[in-house]
């Protein structure tokens, strides 16, 4: 069974080579029919948009004669790989060519268009492109030319008609060939340049000329000399013939005369003629009247010249004159005087120079005309030249009015009396400014296509007759292993081996025939290692038609062979994998339906069917019905993207027994990408299953437990956390509480008892006052006890010393009192309370910290407390707060204090600071709608905010500020939790906010808002 399905793959493969064969023989017959069109022939698609129009044009193909007329190769084109070919087009041709090609294929015309194209090198050229749109969807064609080839696929679409609907919303082809055509529009340029210049010179002429029919002598053509020779306008002339002009006898007169030309098919010369003119009298004229035939050979037109050569023979000499310039009318004429000063110029003259006769009568054309560009050797020759009364033609360099430079031909000849003297010069000029810059084109041309010649990726080798190389580029010579020299002048069969020797002499015979081939063939380099390569050969002749040499375009493809043999070495492995997985794993096939088309042995032994009863078969006869739909439906979205599926699956036998697969489905992919049949790699998995199973059950329960477990050891962590810090706090409350209720007892009966003593001893002085009132003279122990203890000095210090002792007992009093309000331990739920009352508080307890220090200044205090309202809160949480934030504050003066990093500019939360400051500042916030004004609407939060002008926070340490145990300072200093715990007391406890601004060198504010009153 094998191997017959080997055999057919072998016979098909025959006929693919075949098929392929004719394919390159058609599509060569087609390119070199397309190379020898005097045109770039291309296949283009456009898109339709909906609304009758189409997007831009995107070439499909572009013969390389694109190349010659555009400058840009064809594969610059293709697909817009570097360029849109609309991307060439003159600007302003634009749009009508869009219009005129949308138009025709709205009306399935064909169309032909001449615009403008701008060229690589920046010259606009004219080009004619004429086309068709052919019809088809570009998916439709773009498969064909997969299945038929490049030029073939070019031809697929040709016949596919196009409907209003295709229109709408399809994509087309346009079929079309473009061809340059500047030659001819500068022709007709030219043309139209010399019928505007010959109608001014004849409307300017001061001789009459007219042009009358040869059927009635009716005259239409009249110029301005005529009008004033005969007197009468060109309305009054034209279409009247001399009889509705002239007297009947001067009128027949010029009759015979005109029938005498058309008879004669002569030119009737009138050296003198005498005529009575109606408006001008009588004039002395001297005429010439002209056949002019059409293109049968008869008589069509009478051409009429007049001069009045009634004036004095004087104008001769300038009727010479004119004659010339007649002559030279594209030219540019200069006469100069003996001396080579300026006379006489023609408008030709002023075309090319833009000097008027009035601006250069008198100079001589050196002083005008040359300038730092100009040859110094020809304006030396020139001078020799008519220094000797010689001739003189050169090219020489010239600048116009306006400074730019021109080239010319010049040419001067003298003008000699008849007496031999020497009169004067005559210079004719032409601007062949044109041809020296098409002269430099071409030589830059030449130069870019030896730089792309040098820098392809494909070597170039020519030979000529004799297959003796004349040219190699350098990738040719570093493929082959050698320099270009040294593969000039060697014969083609010095790089080729014996074996390939008379293959090669084959080929050259068939290039001297003229043929084009396209074929593989094997070098040998320099190292005698062989080089296989695509070669595409062309035949070249001489003017003669004579065999001349060979083009050979060289592309390396040794990677290519290499890959081949290596790919069938992989196909022999691979044929060995497949006998070996088909006897260790159960194999099937299906097709892109999942149709099976192919099983193993053990496929059949394990779900016990005949091989006859699986092919054709889908596998829902092994279905178990264990696995959802959905199951399936992932399965087929997967592999039917061309990727590999692997699962386990429940299946079932013929006999009802079910097991468990691990199951590998391979996409196997056609040309497209797309699959076209799928392999399905199987094996037993059913005693792990049911092992899995049994631990499964266990794990999952474990599995449970392990997560409650996890989740109770994370909260337990949190809450500890919390429960030390708030312990700590707790702790500290209580001591605090503790000592602040000590102290009171003792200070209360202090501070009541030195009022008592206070009367006392005013009681005790009054008495002593009298008793000194009443015994003025004291016994003398009584006096010397008196001089013992100072009595003088003890009435007067002992009422300042029971003031002093009232002052520190009320000192004591109130930080008794300060403690009692920080710690709040009998305030555990919400209530009204100042938070100034806190503030002032929490100061108190870190006043120590504020004092000046061995080291360390005095930190100055600066509070601007504004009017708050009462707030309810939890008060001793939010004295934790302030006594968090503050400490903080503190803690980063001190390190401002020992580093010298202050904040300094006005971004900063206390600028001009010339010492570590603490502000606090508190103020209310109203809601939304409320007028600005503390007297109107209501308060919704109050503010507290606390800066200092420390050295800042960094951005990395402010994302992360309010993190549980993060902390800047060193270990001992800090739990990371003081900032956390105020941030939860704010915002979670309060419903309020805490933010912090801050930035290097620029201090530090955090700002507390809470509302006013919170709903509990």
């Amino acid at each position: 069974m094998q191997t017959s399905s080997n055999s057919s793959k072998f016979n098909n493969g025959d006929r693919h080579n075949e098929d392929n064969s004719a394919l390159l023989s058609s599509e060569a017959r087609y390119k070199n029919l397309v190379a020898n069109i005097p045109g770039a022939v291309y296949r283009c698609t456009c898109e339709g948009t909906g609304d009758g129009g189409f997007t831009t044009r995107t070439m499909a193909f572009l013969s390389e004669a694109i190349q010659e007329i555009s400058g840009y190769p064809s594969s610059d084109f293709i697909n817009d790989r570097v360029r849109s070919f609309a991307s060439i087009i003159h600007p302003q041709d634009c749009k009508n060519v869009d219009a005129a090609v949308q138009k025709s294929v709205a009306t399935k015309t064909p169309y032909i268009l001449e615009y403008r194209i701008v060229r690589a090198d920046g010259e606009i050229s004219w080009v004619c492109e004429k086309g068709r749109s052919v019809g088809g969807e570009v998916d439709e064609a773009r498969g064909k030319q997969e299945g038929q080839g490049e030029i073939e696929g070019f031809l697929s679409a040709a016949d596919s008609p196009i409907s209003p609907a295709n229109f709408q919303s399809r994509v087309f082809y346009i079929d079309g060939v473009i061809w340059d055509i500047t030659e001819r529009k500068q022709a007709e340029e030219k043309l139209r340049n010399t019928e505007d210049f010959l109608n001014a010179v004849l409307q300017n002429l001061p001789i009459s000329v007219f042009i009358k029919d040869a059927t009635e002598q009716k005259i239409i053509y009249w110029n301005k000399a005529s009008e004033n020779l005969f007197g009468y306008s060109s309305d009054e002339v034209l279409n009247n013939n001399a009889a509705d002009l002239l007297e009947a006898e001067e009128a027949n007169y010029l009759q015979t005369q005109d029938l005498e030309v058309l008879a004669t098919g002569k030119c009737v010369d009138l050296p003198e003629q005498i005529i009575q003119l109606p408006r001008r009298g009588k004039r002395i004229l001297q005429a010439k009247k002209v056949p002019l035939f059409d293109s049968s050979g008869a008589p069509k037109y009478i051409l009429g010249i007049a001069q009045d050569i009634t004036e004095s023979k004087k104008t001769e000499t300038e009727l010479l004159r004119l004659a010339i310039v007649a002559q030279k009318t594209q030219n540019g004429v200069i006469i100069t005087d003996d001396r080579g000063c300026i006379e006489w110029v023609n408008e030709g003259f002023t075309r090319i120079s833009g000097y008027k006769l009035e601006e250069v009568l008198g100079k001589k054309p050196v002083d005008v005309l040359q300038g730092p560009h100009t040859d110094p050797l020809t304006i030396a020759q020139m001078r020799s030249a008519l220094a000797t009364g010689e001739p003189f033609n050169q090219e020489i360099y010239n600048y116009s009015k306006d400074g730019k430079g021109y080239w010319v031909a010049m040419s001067i000849v003298p003008i000699y009396q008849e007496t031999g003297e020497l009169e004067g010069f005559i210079a004719v000029e032409t601007d062949i400014t044109d041809r020296k810059q098409a002269e430099a084109t071409v030589r830059e041309s030449e130069s870019y296509y030896r730089c792309i010649v040098e820098t392809a990726s494909e070597g170039v080798w020519m030979f000529d007759g004799d297959s003796t190389t004349t040219f190699a580029n350098s990738r040719m010579a570093e493929m082959l292993g050698y320099t270009v020299e040294e593969m000039l002048g060697r014969s083609l069969f010095e790089f080729i081996d014996a074996e390939a020797r008379e293959i090669a002499e084959g080929y050259v015979k068939r290039r001297r025939q003229g043929i084009r081939e396209r074929h593989d063939f094997k070098f040998t380099r320099s190292d005698g290692s062989h080089l296989w390569a695509i070669v595409s050969a062309t035949p070249m002749f001489d003017d003669k038609g004579e065999f001349s040499g060979v083009l050979r375009m060289i592309t390396d493809i040794s990677d290519r062979k290499q890959a081949e043999a290596e790919l069938r070495q992989t196909l022999q492995e691979l044929e060995f994998e497949k006998f070996a997985l088909d006897e260790s794993a159960i194999v099937s096939n299906t097709d892109e339906f999942g149709v099976i088309t192919y099983v193993n042995n053990q496929f059949c032994e394990l779900f016990k069917y005949n091989r006859e009863d699986l092919i054709g078969k889908t596998h829902r006869l092994v279905n178990s019905a264990y696995h959802s739909p959905d199951f399936f439906k992932h399965l087929w979205s997967t592999i039917r993207q061309g990727n590999v599926w692997r699962g386990e699956m429940k299946n079932q036998a013929k006999d009802g027994t079910l097991f468990w697969l691990d199951t590998t489905i391979v996409p196997c992919l056609n040309s497209n990408g797309e699959p076209h049949q799928y392999v399905a790699i199987r094996k037993d998995i059913t005693d792990r299953k049911q092992a899995e199973e049994a631990v499964r059950l266990s794990e999952s329960q474990l599995r449970n437990k392990n997560e409650e477990l996890a989740k109770a050891l994370r909260d337990v962590h949190k809450t500890q956390s919390m429960m030390v810090q708030n312990e700590k706090m707790v702790s500290l409350g209580q001591l605090v509480a503790g000592v602040a209720h000590e102290i009171n007892n003792p200070v209360s009966f202090i501070y009541g008892n030195v009022m008592h003593a206070d009367d006392y001893f005013k009681d005790l002085l009054k008495m002593l006052q009298l008793y000194q009132q009443e015994y003025p003279q004291p016994t003398a122990a009584i006096q010397q006890e008196i001089e013992n203890v100072d009595l003088h000095f003890l009435l007067k210090d002992l009422p300042k010393l029971l003031t002093s002792m009232k002052m520190g007992a009320e000192r004591i009093r109130q930080i008794v009192l300060s403690l009692k309000n920080f710690s709040r331990l009998d305030e555990a739920e919400q209530k009204q309370v100042d938070i100034h009352e806190g503030i002032d508080s929490t100061l108190l307890i870190l006043q120590h910290r504020l004092k000046e220090t061995a080291g360390h200044p005095k930190i100055t205090l600066v509070k601007e407390f504004g009017d708050l309202p009462r707030v309810q809160c939890y008060a001793g949480q939010l004295n934790q707060v302030f006594m968090n934030i503050i400490g903080n504050a503190i803690d980063a003066l001190e390190e401002a204090m020992d580093t010298g990093h202050w904040a300094d500019g006005e971004p900063a939360p206390i600028p001009s600071c010339p010492s570590p400051t603490l502000r606090i500042c508190t103020g209310v916030k109203y809601e939304r709608d409320a007028v600005a004004d503390d007297s109107i609407g209501n308060t919704s939060h109050i503010v507290i905010r606390i800066a200092d002008n420390g050295p800042g926070i960094p951005a990395e340490v402010h994302q992360r500020l309010f993190d549980p145990f993060f902390t800047t300072k060193e270990p001992g200093k800090g739990t990371g939790l003081g900032l956390s715990i105020s941030y939860q007391i704010v915002v979670e406890k309060h419903g309020g906010e805490l933010k912090c601004h801050s930035a290097p060198g620029q201090g530090t504010e955090f700002a507390i808002e809470i509302p006013v009153a919170r709903s509990q």
